[in-house]
């Protein structure tokens, strides 16, 4: 079947963002994207996609994989625990639900392996082949999930040839980084691959906390007040490839990863309620904005919300306890509960590849197994006030199959298969507080959940074409889910601030034994035109998203539907300057139905169902006008309204989704040259952010401000690519702008609230045998 014909080069630029260069010229480079369950350039495939290869991600510096996001237009961050877990948005579509009974909107997978859990979503990345980013549904042939695209990690895998390599790396705040791998034949037929990492990061939050200091002076955690934003993580990864005669290949696979941090790295913002006649939280502001200093504000009032007889808090702008940021969003913190080891995160899987082909046809099983564990802890208030601490414990297993089977025509090519899925959950979290706390004072509140899920789907695509330039995709999928939750409510004594207590033994509060079982279904109709070099494409997707459950603190135990979402969307994706130049646009609409909307109300929060519609553009523009000069721009629009949100009792109103700026741009300039036996380059790179909510109930102090971040990094490599060094600044300017935060105003009168990393600078050398 007659398809785009991209130059290497141009291909390799729309691929990797700006070409990798080792002499002072463009290097010729074809990449391949798997983004419709087969290998294809890029530029050949009808959705957004956006690639870099490993190469060029050591070159950006993209070492987690949320660092992809600044060059990815449309795509934003949200999350929790102050950035040490993250969840990607892709045009406005996320569910930022902490708890990890979650799953998000947007799929994200490792070789083919989905990851069930938000919290397996920041992982470090070594040894990469490259990472896909596909905006849109992905329902047809990805499934899980992917009502708002997917983010698919795929890893270097054995080599028949003896390859192996070392980059090392130290950095501002301590920071020591190690990432290695070996790669060869073992034996006839078998090959195999070892890699690894280690990243060891000093603090970056200094605590100043002092027991017993005003103005609260009630004791605090014992042994806190420590240092916090830091990062110890190990990973490693083996691989075996058999082949099985000249037909097939069999991989085997293994990893696993522990990671320890601090208590979450947020600081605290002083804020005040506003509320109506009736009682209900129409606003929050912050507390500096109040010259009364008033607990909370209703009807232009003073009320009393910390319940000592006082409608007035100590200072003017602080919390109840009249603590404040002791810098504002600078380095330093204050606060009572925090270690450096708090947070705990561990991962392991296992994964079984089988490739084989007959008769013309392509047979794909893909077993995976994954089981994740994570602790985490974090001062609630995050003040020197010892009131609430958060905790959580998970325990998820996971266990998927896959069987594919594909073949082509001379006009046609098609894909159908079989997944599998299978989740069990084991989770709590709680409140406990310390007993001197106004608030469960000497107790602990905890939620625990059993949740199960078991999905299974058939899928099918086929691309057709219908005449020399004209082809048409369609592509369906249905799926059977059967979801159960159990989850009790318990409360007792809390003699350990660090460990979570549940006596099961006493009575619970709450218990909840329901099914959520859904069938379900996704379709695609595409039409793709091609002209020279030239593709344009305009297709309709409807998307899903499983129903889930609701376990918030304090119980109130729900259920909510699957979101559905219908999206038409057109693009194009063009060369010029004889291949110097690539443009892609893309314009889309969106029309949800039980939009899964995630609204945080003082330490809890709920999952809705609701109406939305979203719309936007986004467009990428790859130039190399002159040899060793590289230029790369990207930007994106999203209108994104989730409509008639009750924000309040009794309150609706149009709201937009949270984490989703309006408007985002990054820039990228990058030039090499050749210079003592080798090739230097120098790149500066660029992203803005407009302003965003980290709550989807907009208030007033929900608004995280807009942003701009640059970076600079030069590199030098010999001719024959062995040896390659780097120097990088990360956030050269130095912006402290907002990233995650959540409200927490009507419980202590503040707001958490986690700001980037300051500016980070090191140098690296890495040696390629």
């Amino acid at each position: 079947m007659k398809r785009l014909k991209i130059k290497a080069l141009p291909a390799c630029i729309a691929a990797c963002v700006l070409p990798i260069s080792v002499q002072a010229e463009n290097v010729l480079e074809v990449t391949v994207v798997t983004g419709q369950k087969r290998e294809q350039n890029i530029n050949e495939v009808g959705i957004a996609i956006t690639a870099y290869s490993g190469d060029q991600l050591r070159e950006l510096g993209l070492d987690e994989s949320t660092k992809i996001i600044a060059y990815t237009p449309g795509v934003s961050l949200a999350g929790d625990i102050g950035g040490q877990r993250a969840i990607f948005n892709v045009r406005g579509v996320v569910q930022n639900d902490y708890a990890d009974i979650a799953e998000a909107p947007v799929a994200v997978y490792v070789d083919g392996g989905y990851l069930a859990s938000t919290q397996a979503q920041t992982f470090g990345l070594f040894d990469i082949e490259r990472i896909e980013v596909l905006k849109g549904p992905q329902g047809t042939l990805f499934g899980r999930n992917a009502t708002g695209g997917l983010v698919n990690t795929i890893t270097n895998k054995p080599t028949e040839e003896r390859q192996a390599y070392i980059d090392a790396r130290v950095a501002r705040f301590e920071q020591r980084r190690i990432e290695a791998a070996i790669s060869g034949a073992i034996a006839e037929g078998v090959l195999g691959r070892l890699s690894g990492f280690t990243n060891v990061q000093g603090e970056i939050l200094e605590n100043i906390y002092q027991d017993g200091a005003s103005p609260d002076t009630r004791a605090g955690s014992p042994g806190g007040g420590q240092d916090g934003y830091n990062d110890d993580t190990q990973a490693l990864r083996a691989q075996l490839a058999f082949a099985l005669g000249q037909s097939g290949s069999l991989l085997l696979s293994a990893n696993v990863a522990d990671t320890v941090k601090s208590e979450g790295p947020y600081q605290v913002v002083n804020t005040t309620e506003v509320k109506d006649a009736n009682g209900s939280v129409i606003d929050v502001i912050y507390a500096a904005d109040d010259p009364l200093a008033c607990d909370e504000i209703q009807l232009g009032e003073c009320i009393d919300a910390n319940f000592n007889g006082d409608p007035f808090r100590p200072v003017q702008g602080g919390d109840f306890n009249g603590n404040f940021d002791p810098d504002g969003s600078g380095p330093k913190v204050d606060k009572d509960f925090a270690f450096d080891d708090q947070n705990k995160i561990k991962s392991e899987g296992l994964a079984a590849t089988l490739d084989y082909d007959f008769s013309g046809l392509s047979f794909v099983s893909l077993t995976d197994y994954k089981n994740f564990k994570r602790t985490i802890g974090l001062d609630s208030d995050q003040t020197a006030s010892p009131e609430l601490i958060f905790q959580s414990n998970s325990d998820i297993s996971q266990l998927s199959q896959e069987l594919r089977l594909s073949g082509n025509t001379d006009t046609s090519v098609w894909v159908t298969g079989l997944y599998f899925l299978s989740i069990d959950t084991d989770y709590s979290q709680g409140l406990a507080a310390s007993p001197t706390a106004g608030f469960l004072a000497g107790e602990e509140n905890n939620t625990l959940v059993e949740l199960s899920t078991n999905s299974y789907s058939i899928f099918g695509q086929v691309d057709v074409q219908l005449a020399q330039n004209w082809v048409v995709i369609a592509g369906a999928r249905a799926v059977q889910e059967e979801k159960n939750m159990r989850g009790e409510v318990y409360q007792n004594a809390n003699s350990d601030d660090r460990v979570i207590e549940i006596d099961t033994a006493s009575v619970s509060l709450e218990s909840f034994d329901e099914d959520n079982n859904q069938d379900m279904w996704s379709a695609k109709l595409q039409f793709e035109y091609t002209a020279g070099d030239n593709l344009y494409y305009l297709g309709l997707n409807r998307g899903v998203k499983a129903g889930s459950f609701n376990a918030p603190l304090f119980g109130g135990f729900s259920r909510y539907a699957p979101e559905e979402l219908v999206s038409l969307e057109a693009g194009l994706k063009l060369a010029f300057l004889d291949g110097l130049g690539r443009f892609n646009a893309n314009i889309f609409h969106y029309d949800y139905s039980d939009y899964q909307s995630f609204s945080w109300v003082n330490n809890s929060g709920l999952v809705s169902n609701e109406d939305a519609s979203f719309e936007g553009l986004e467009f990428e523009l790859f130039l190399s006008p002159v040899v060793s000069l590289d230029l790369v721009l990207n930007a994106s629009y999203t209108d994104a309204v989730v409509e008639n949100l009750e924000v309040a009792d009794g309150v609706f109103t149009d709201t937009r989704p949270s984490f989703t700026p309006e408007y985002q741009a990054s820039a990228m300039l990058r030039y090499n040259w050749d210079v003592a036996g080798g090739n230097a380059a120098a790149q500066l790179s660029s992203s803005y952010q407009s302003e965003t909510f980290h709550n989807a109930r907009n208030f007033t102090a929900h608004e995280i401000e807009s942003w701009v971040k640059t970076d600079v990094r030069l590199s030098w490599a010999d001719d024959a690519d062995h040896w390659n060094l780097y120097a990088f600044v990360d956030n050269a300017l130095d912006s402290d702008h907002g990233i995650i935060g959540f409200d927490v105003t009507g419980f202590y009168g503040t707001t958490q609230i986690s700001y980037a990393k300051p500016r980070t600078y090191g140098v690296g050398l890495r040696r390629n045998f």
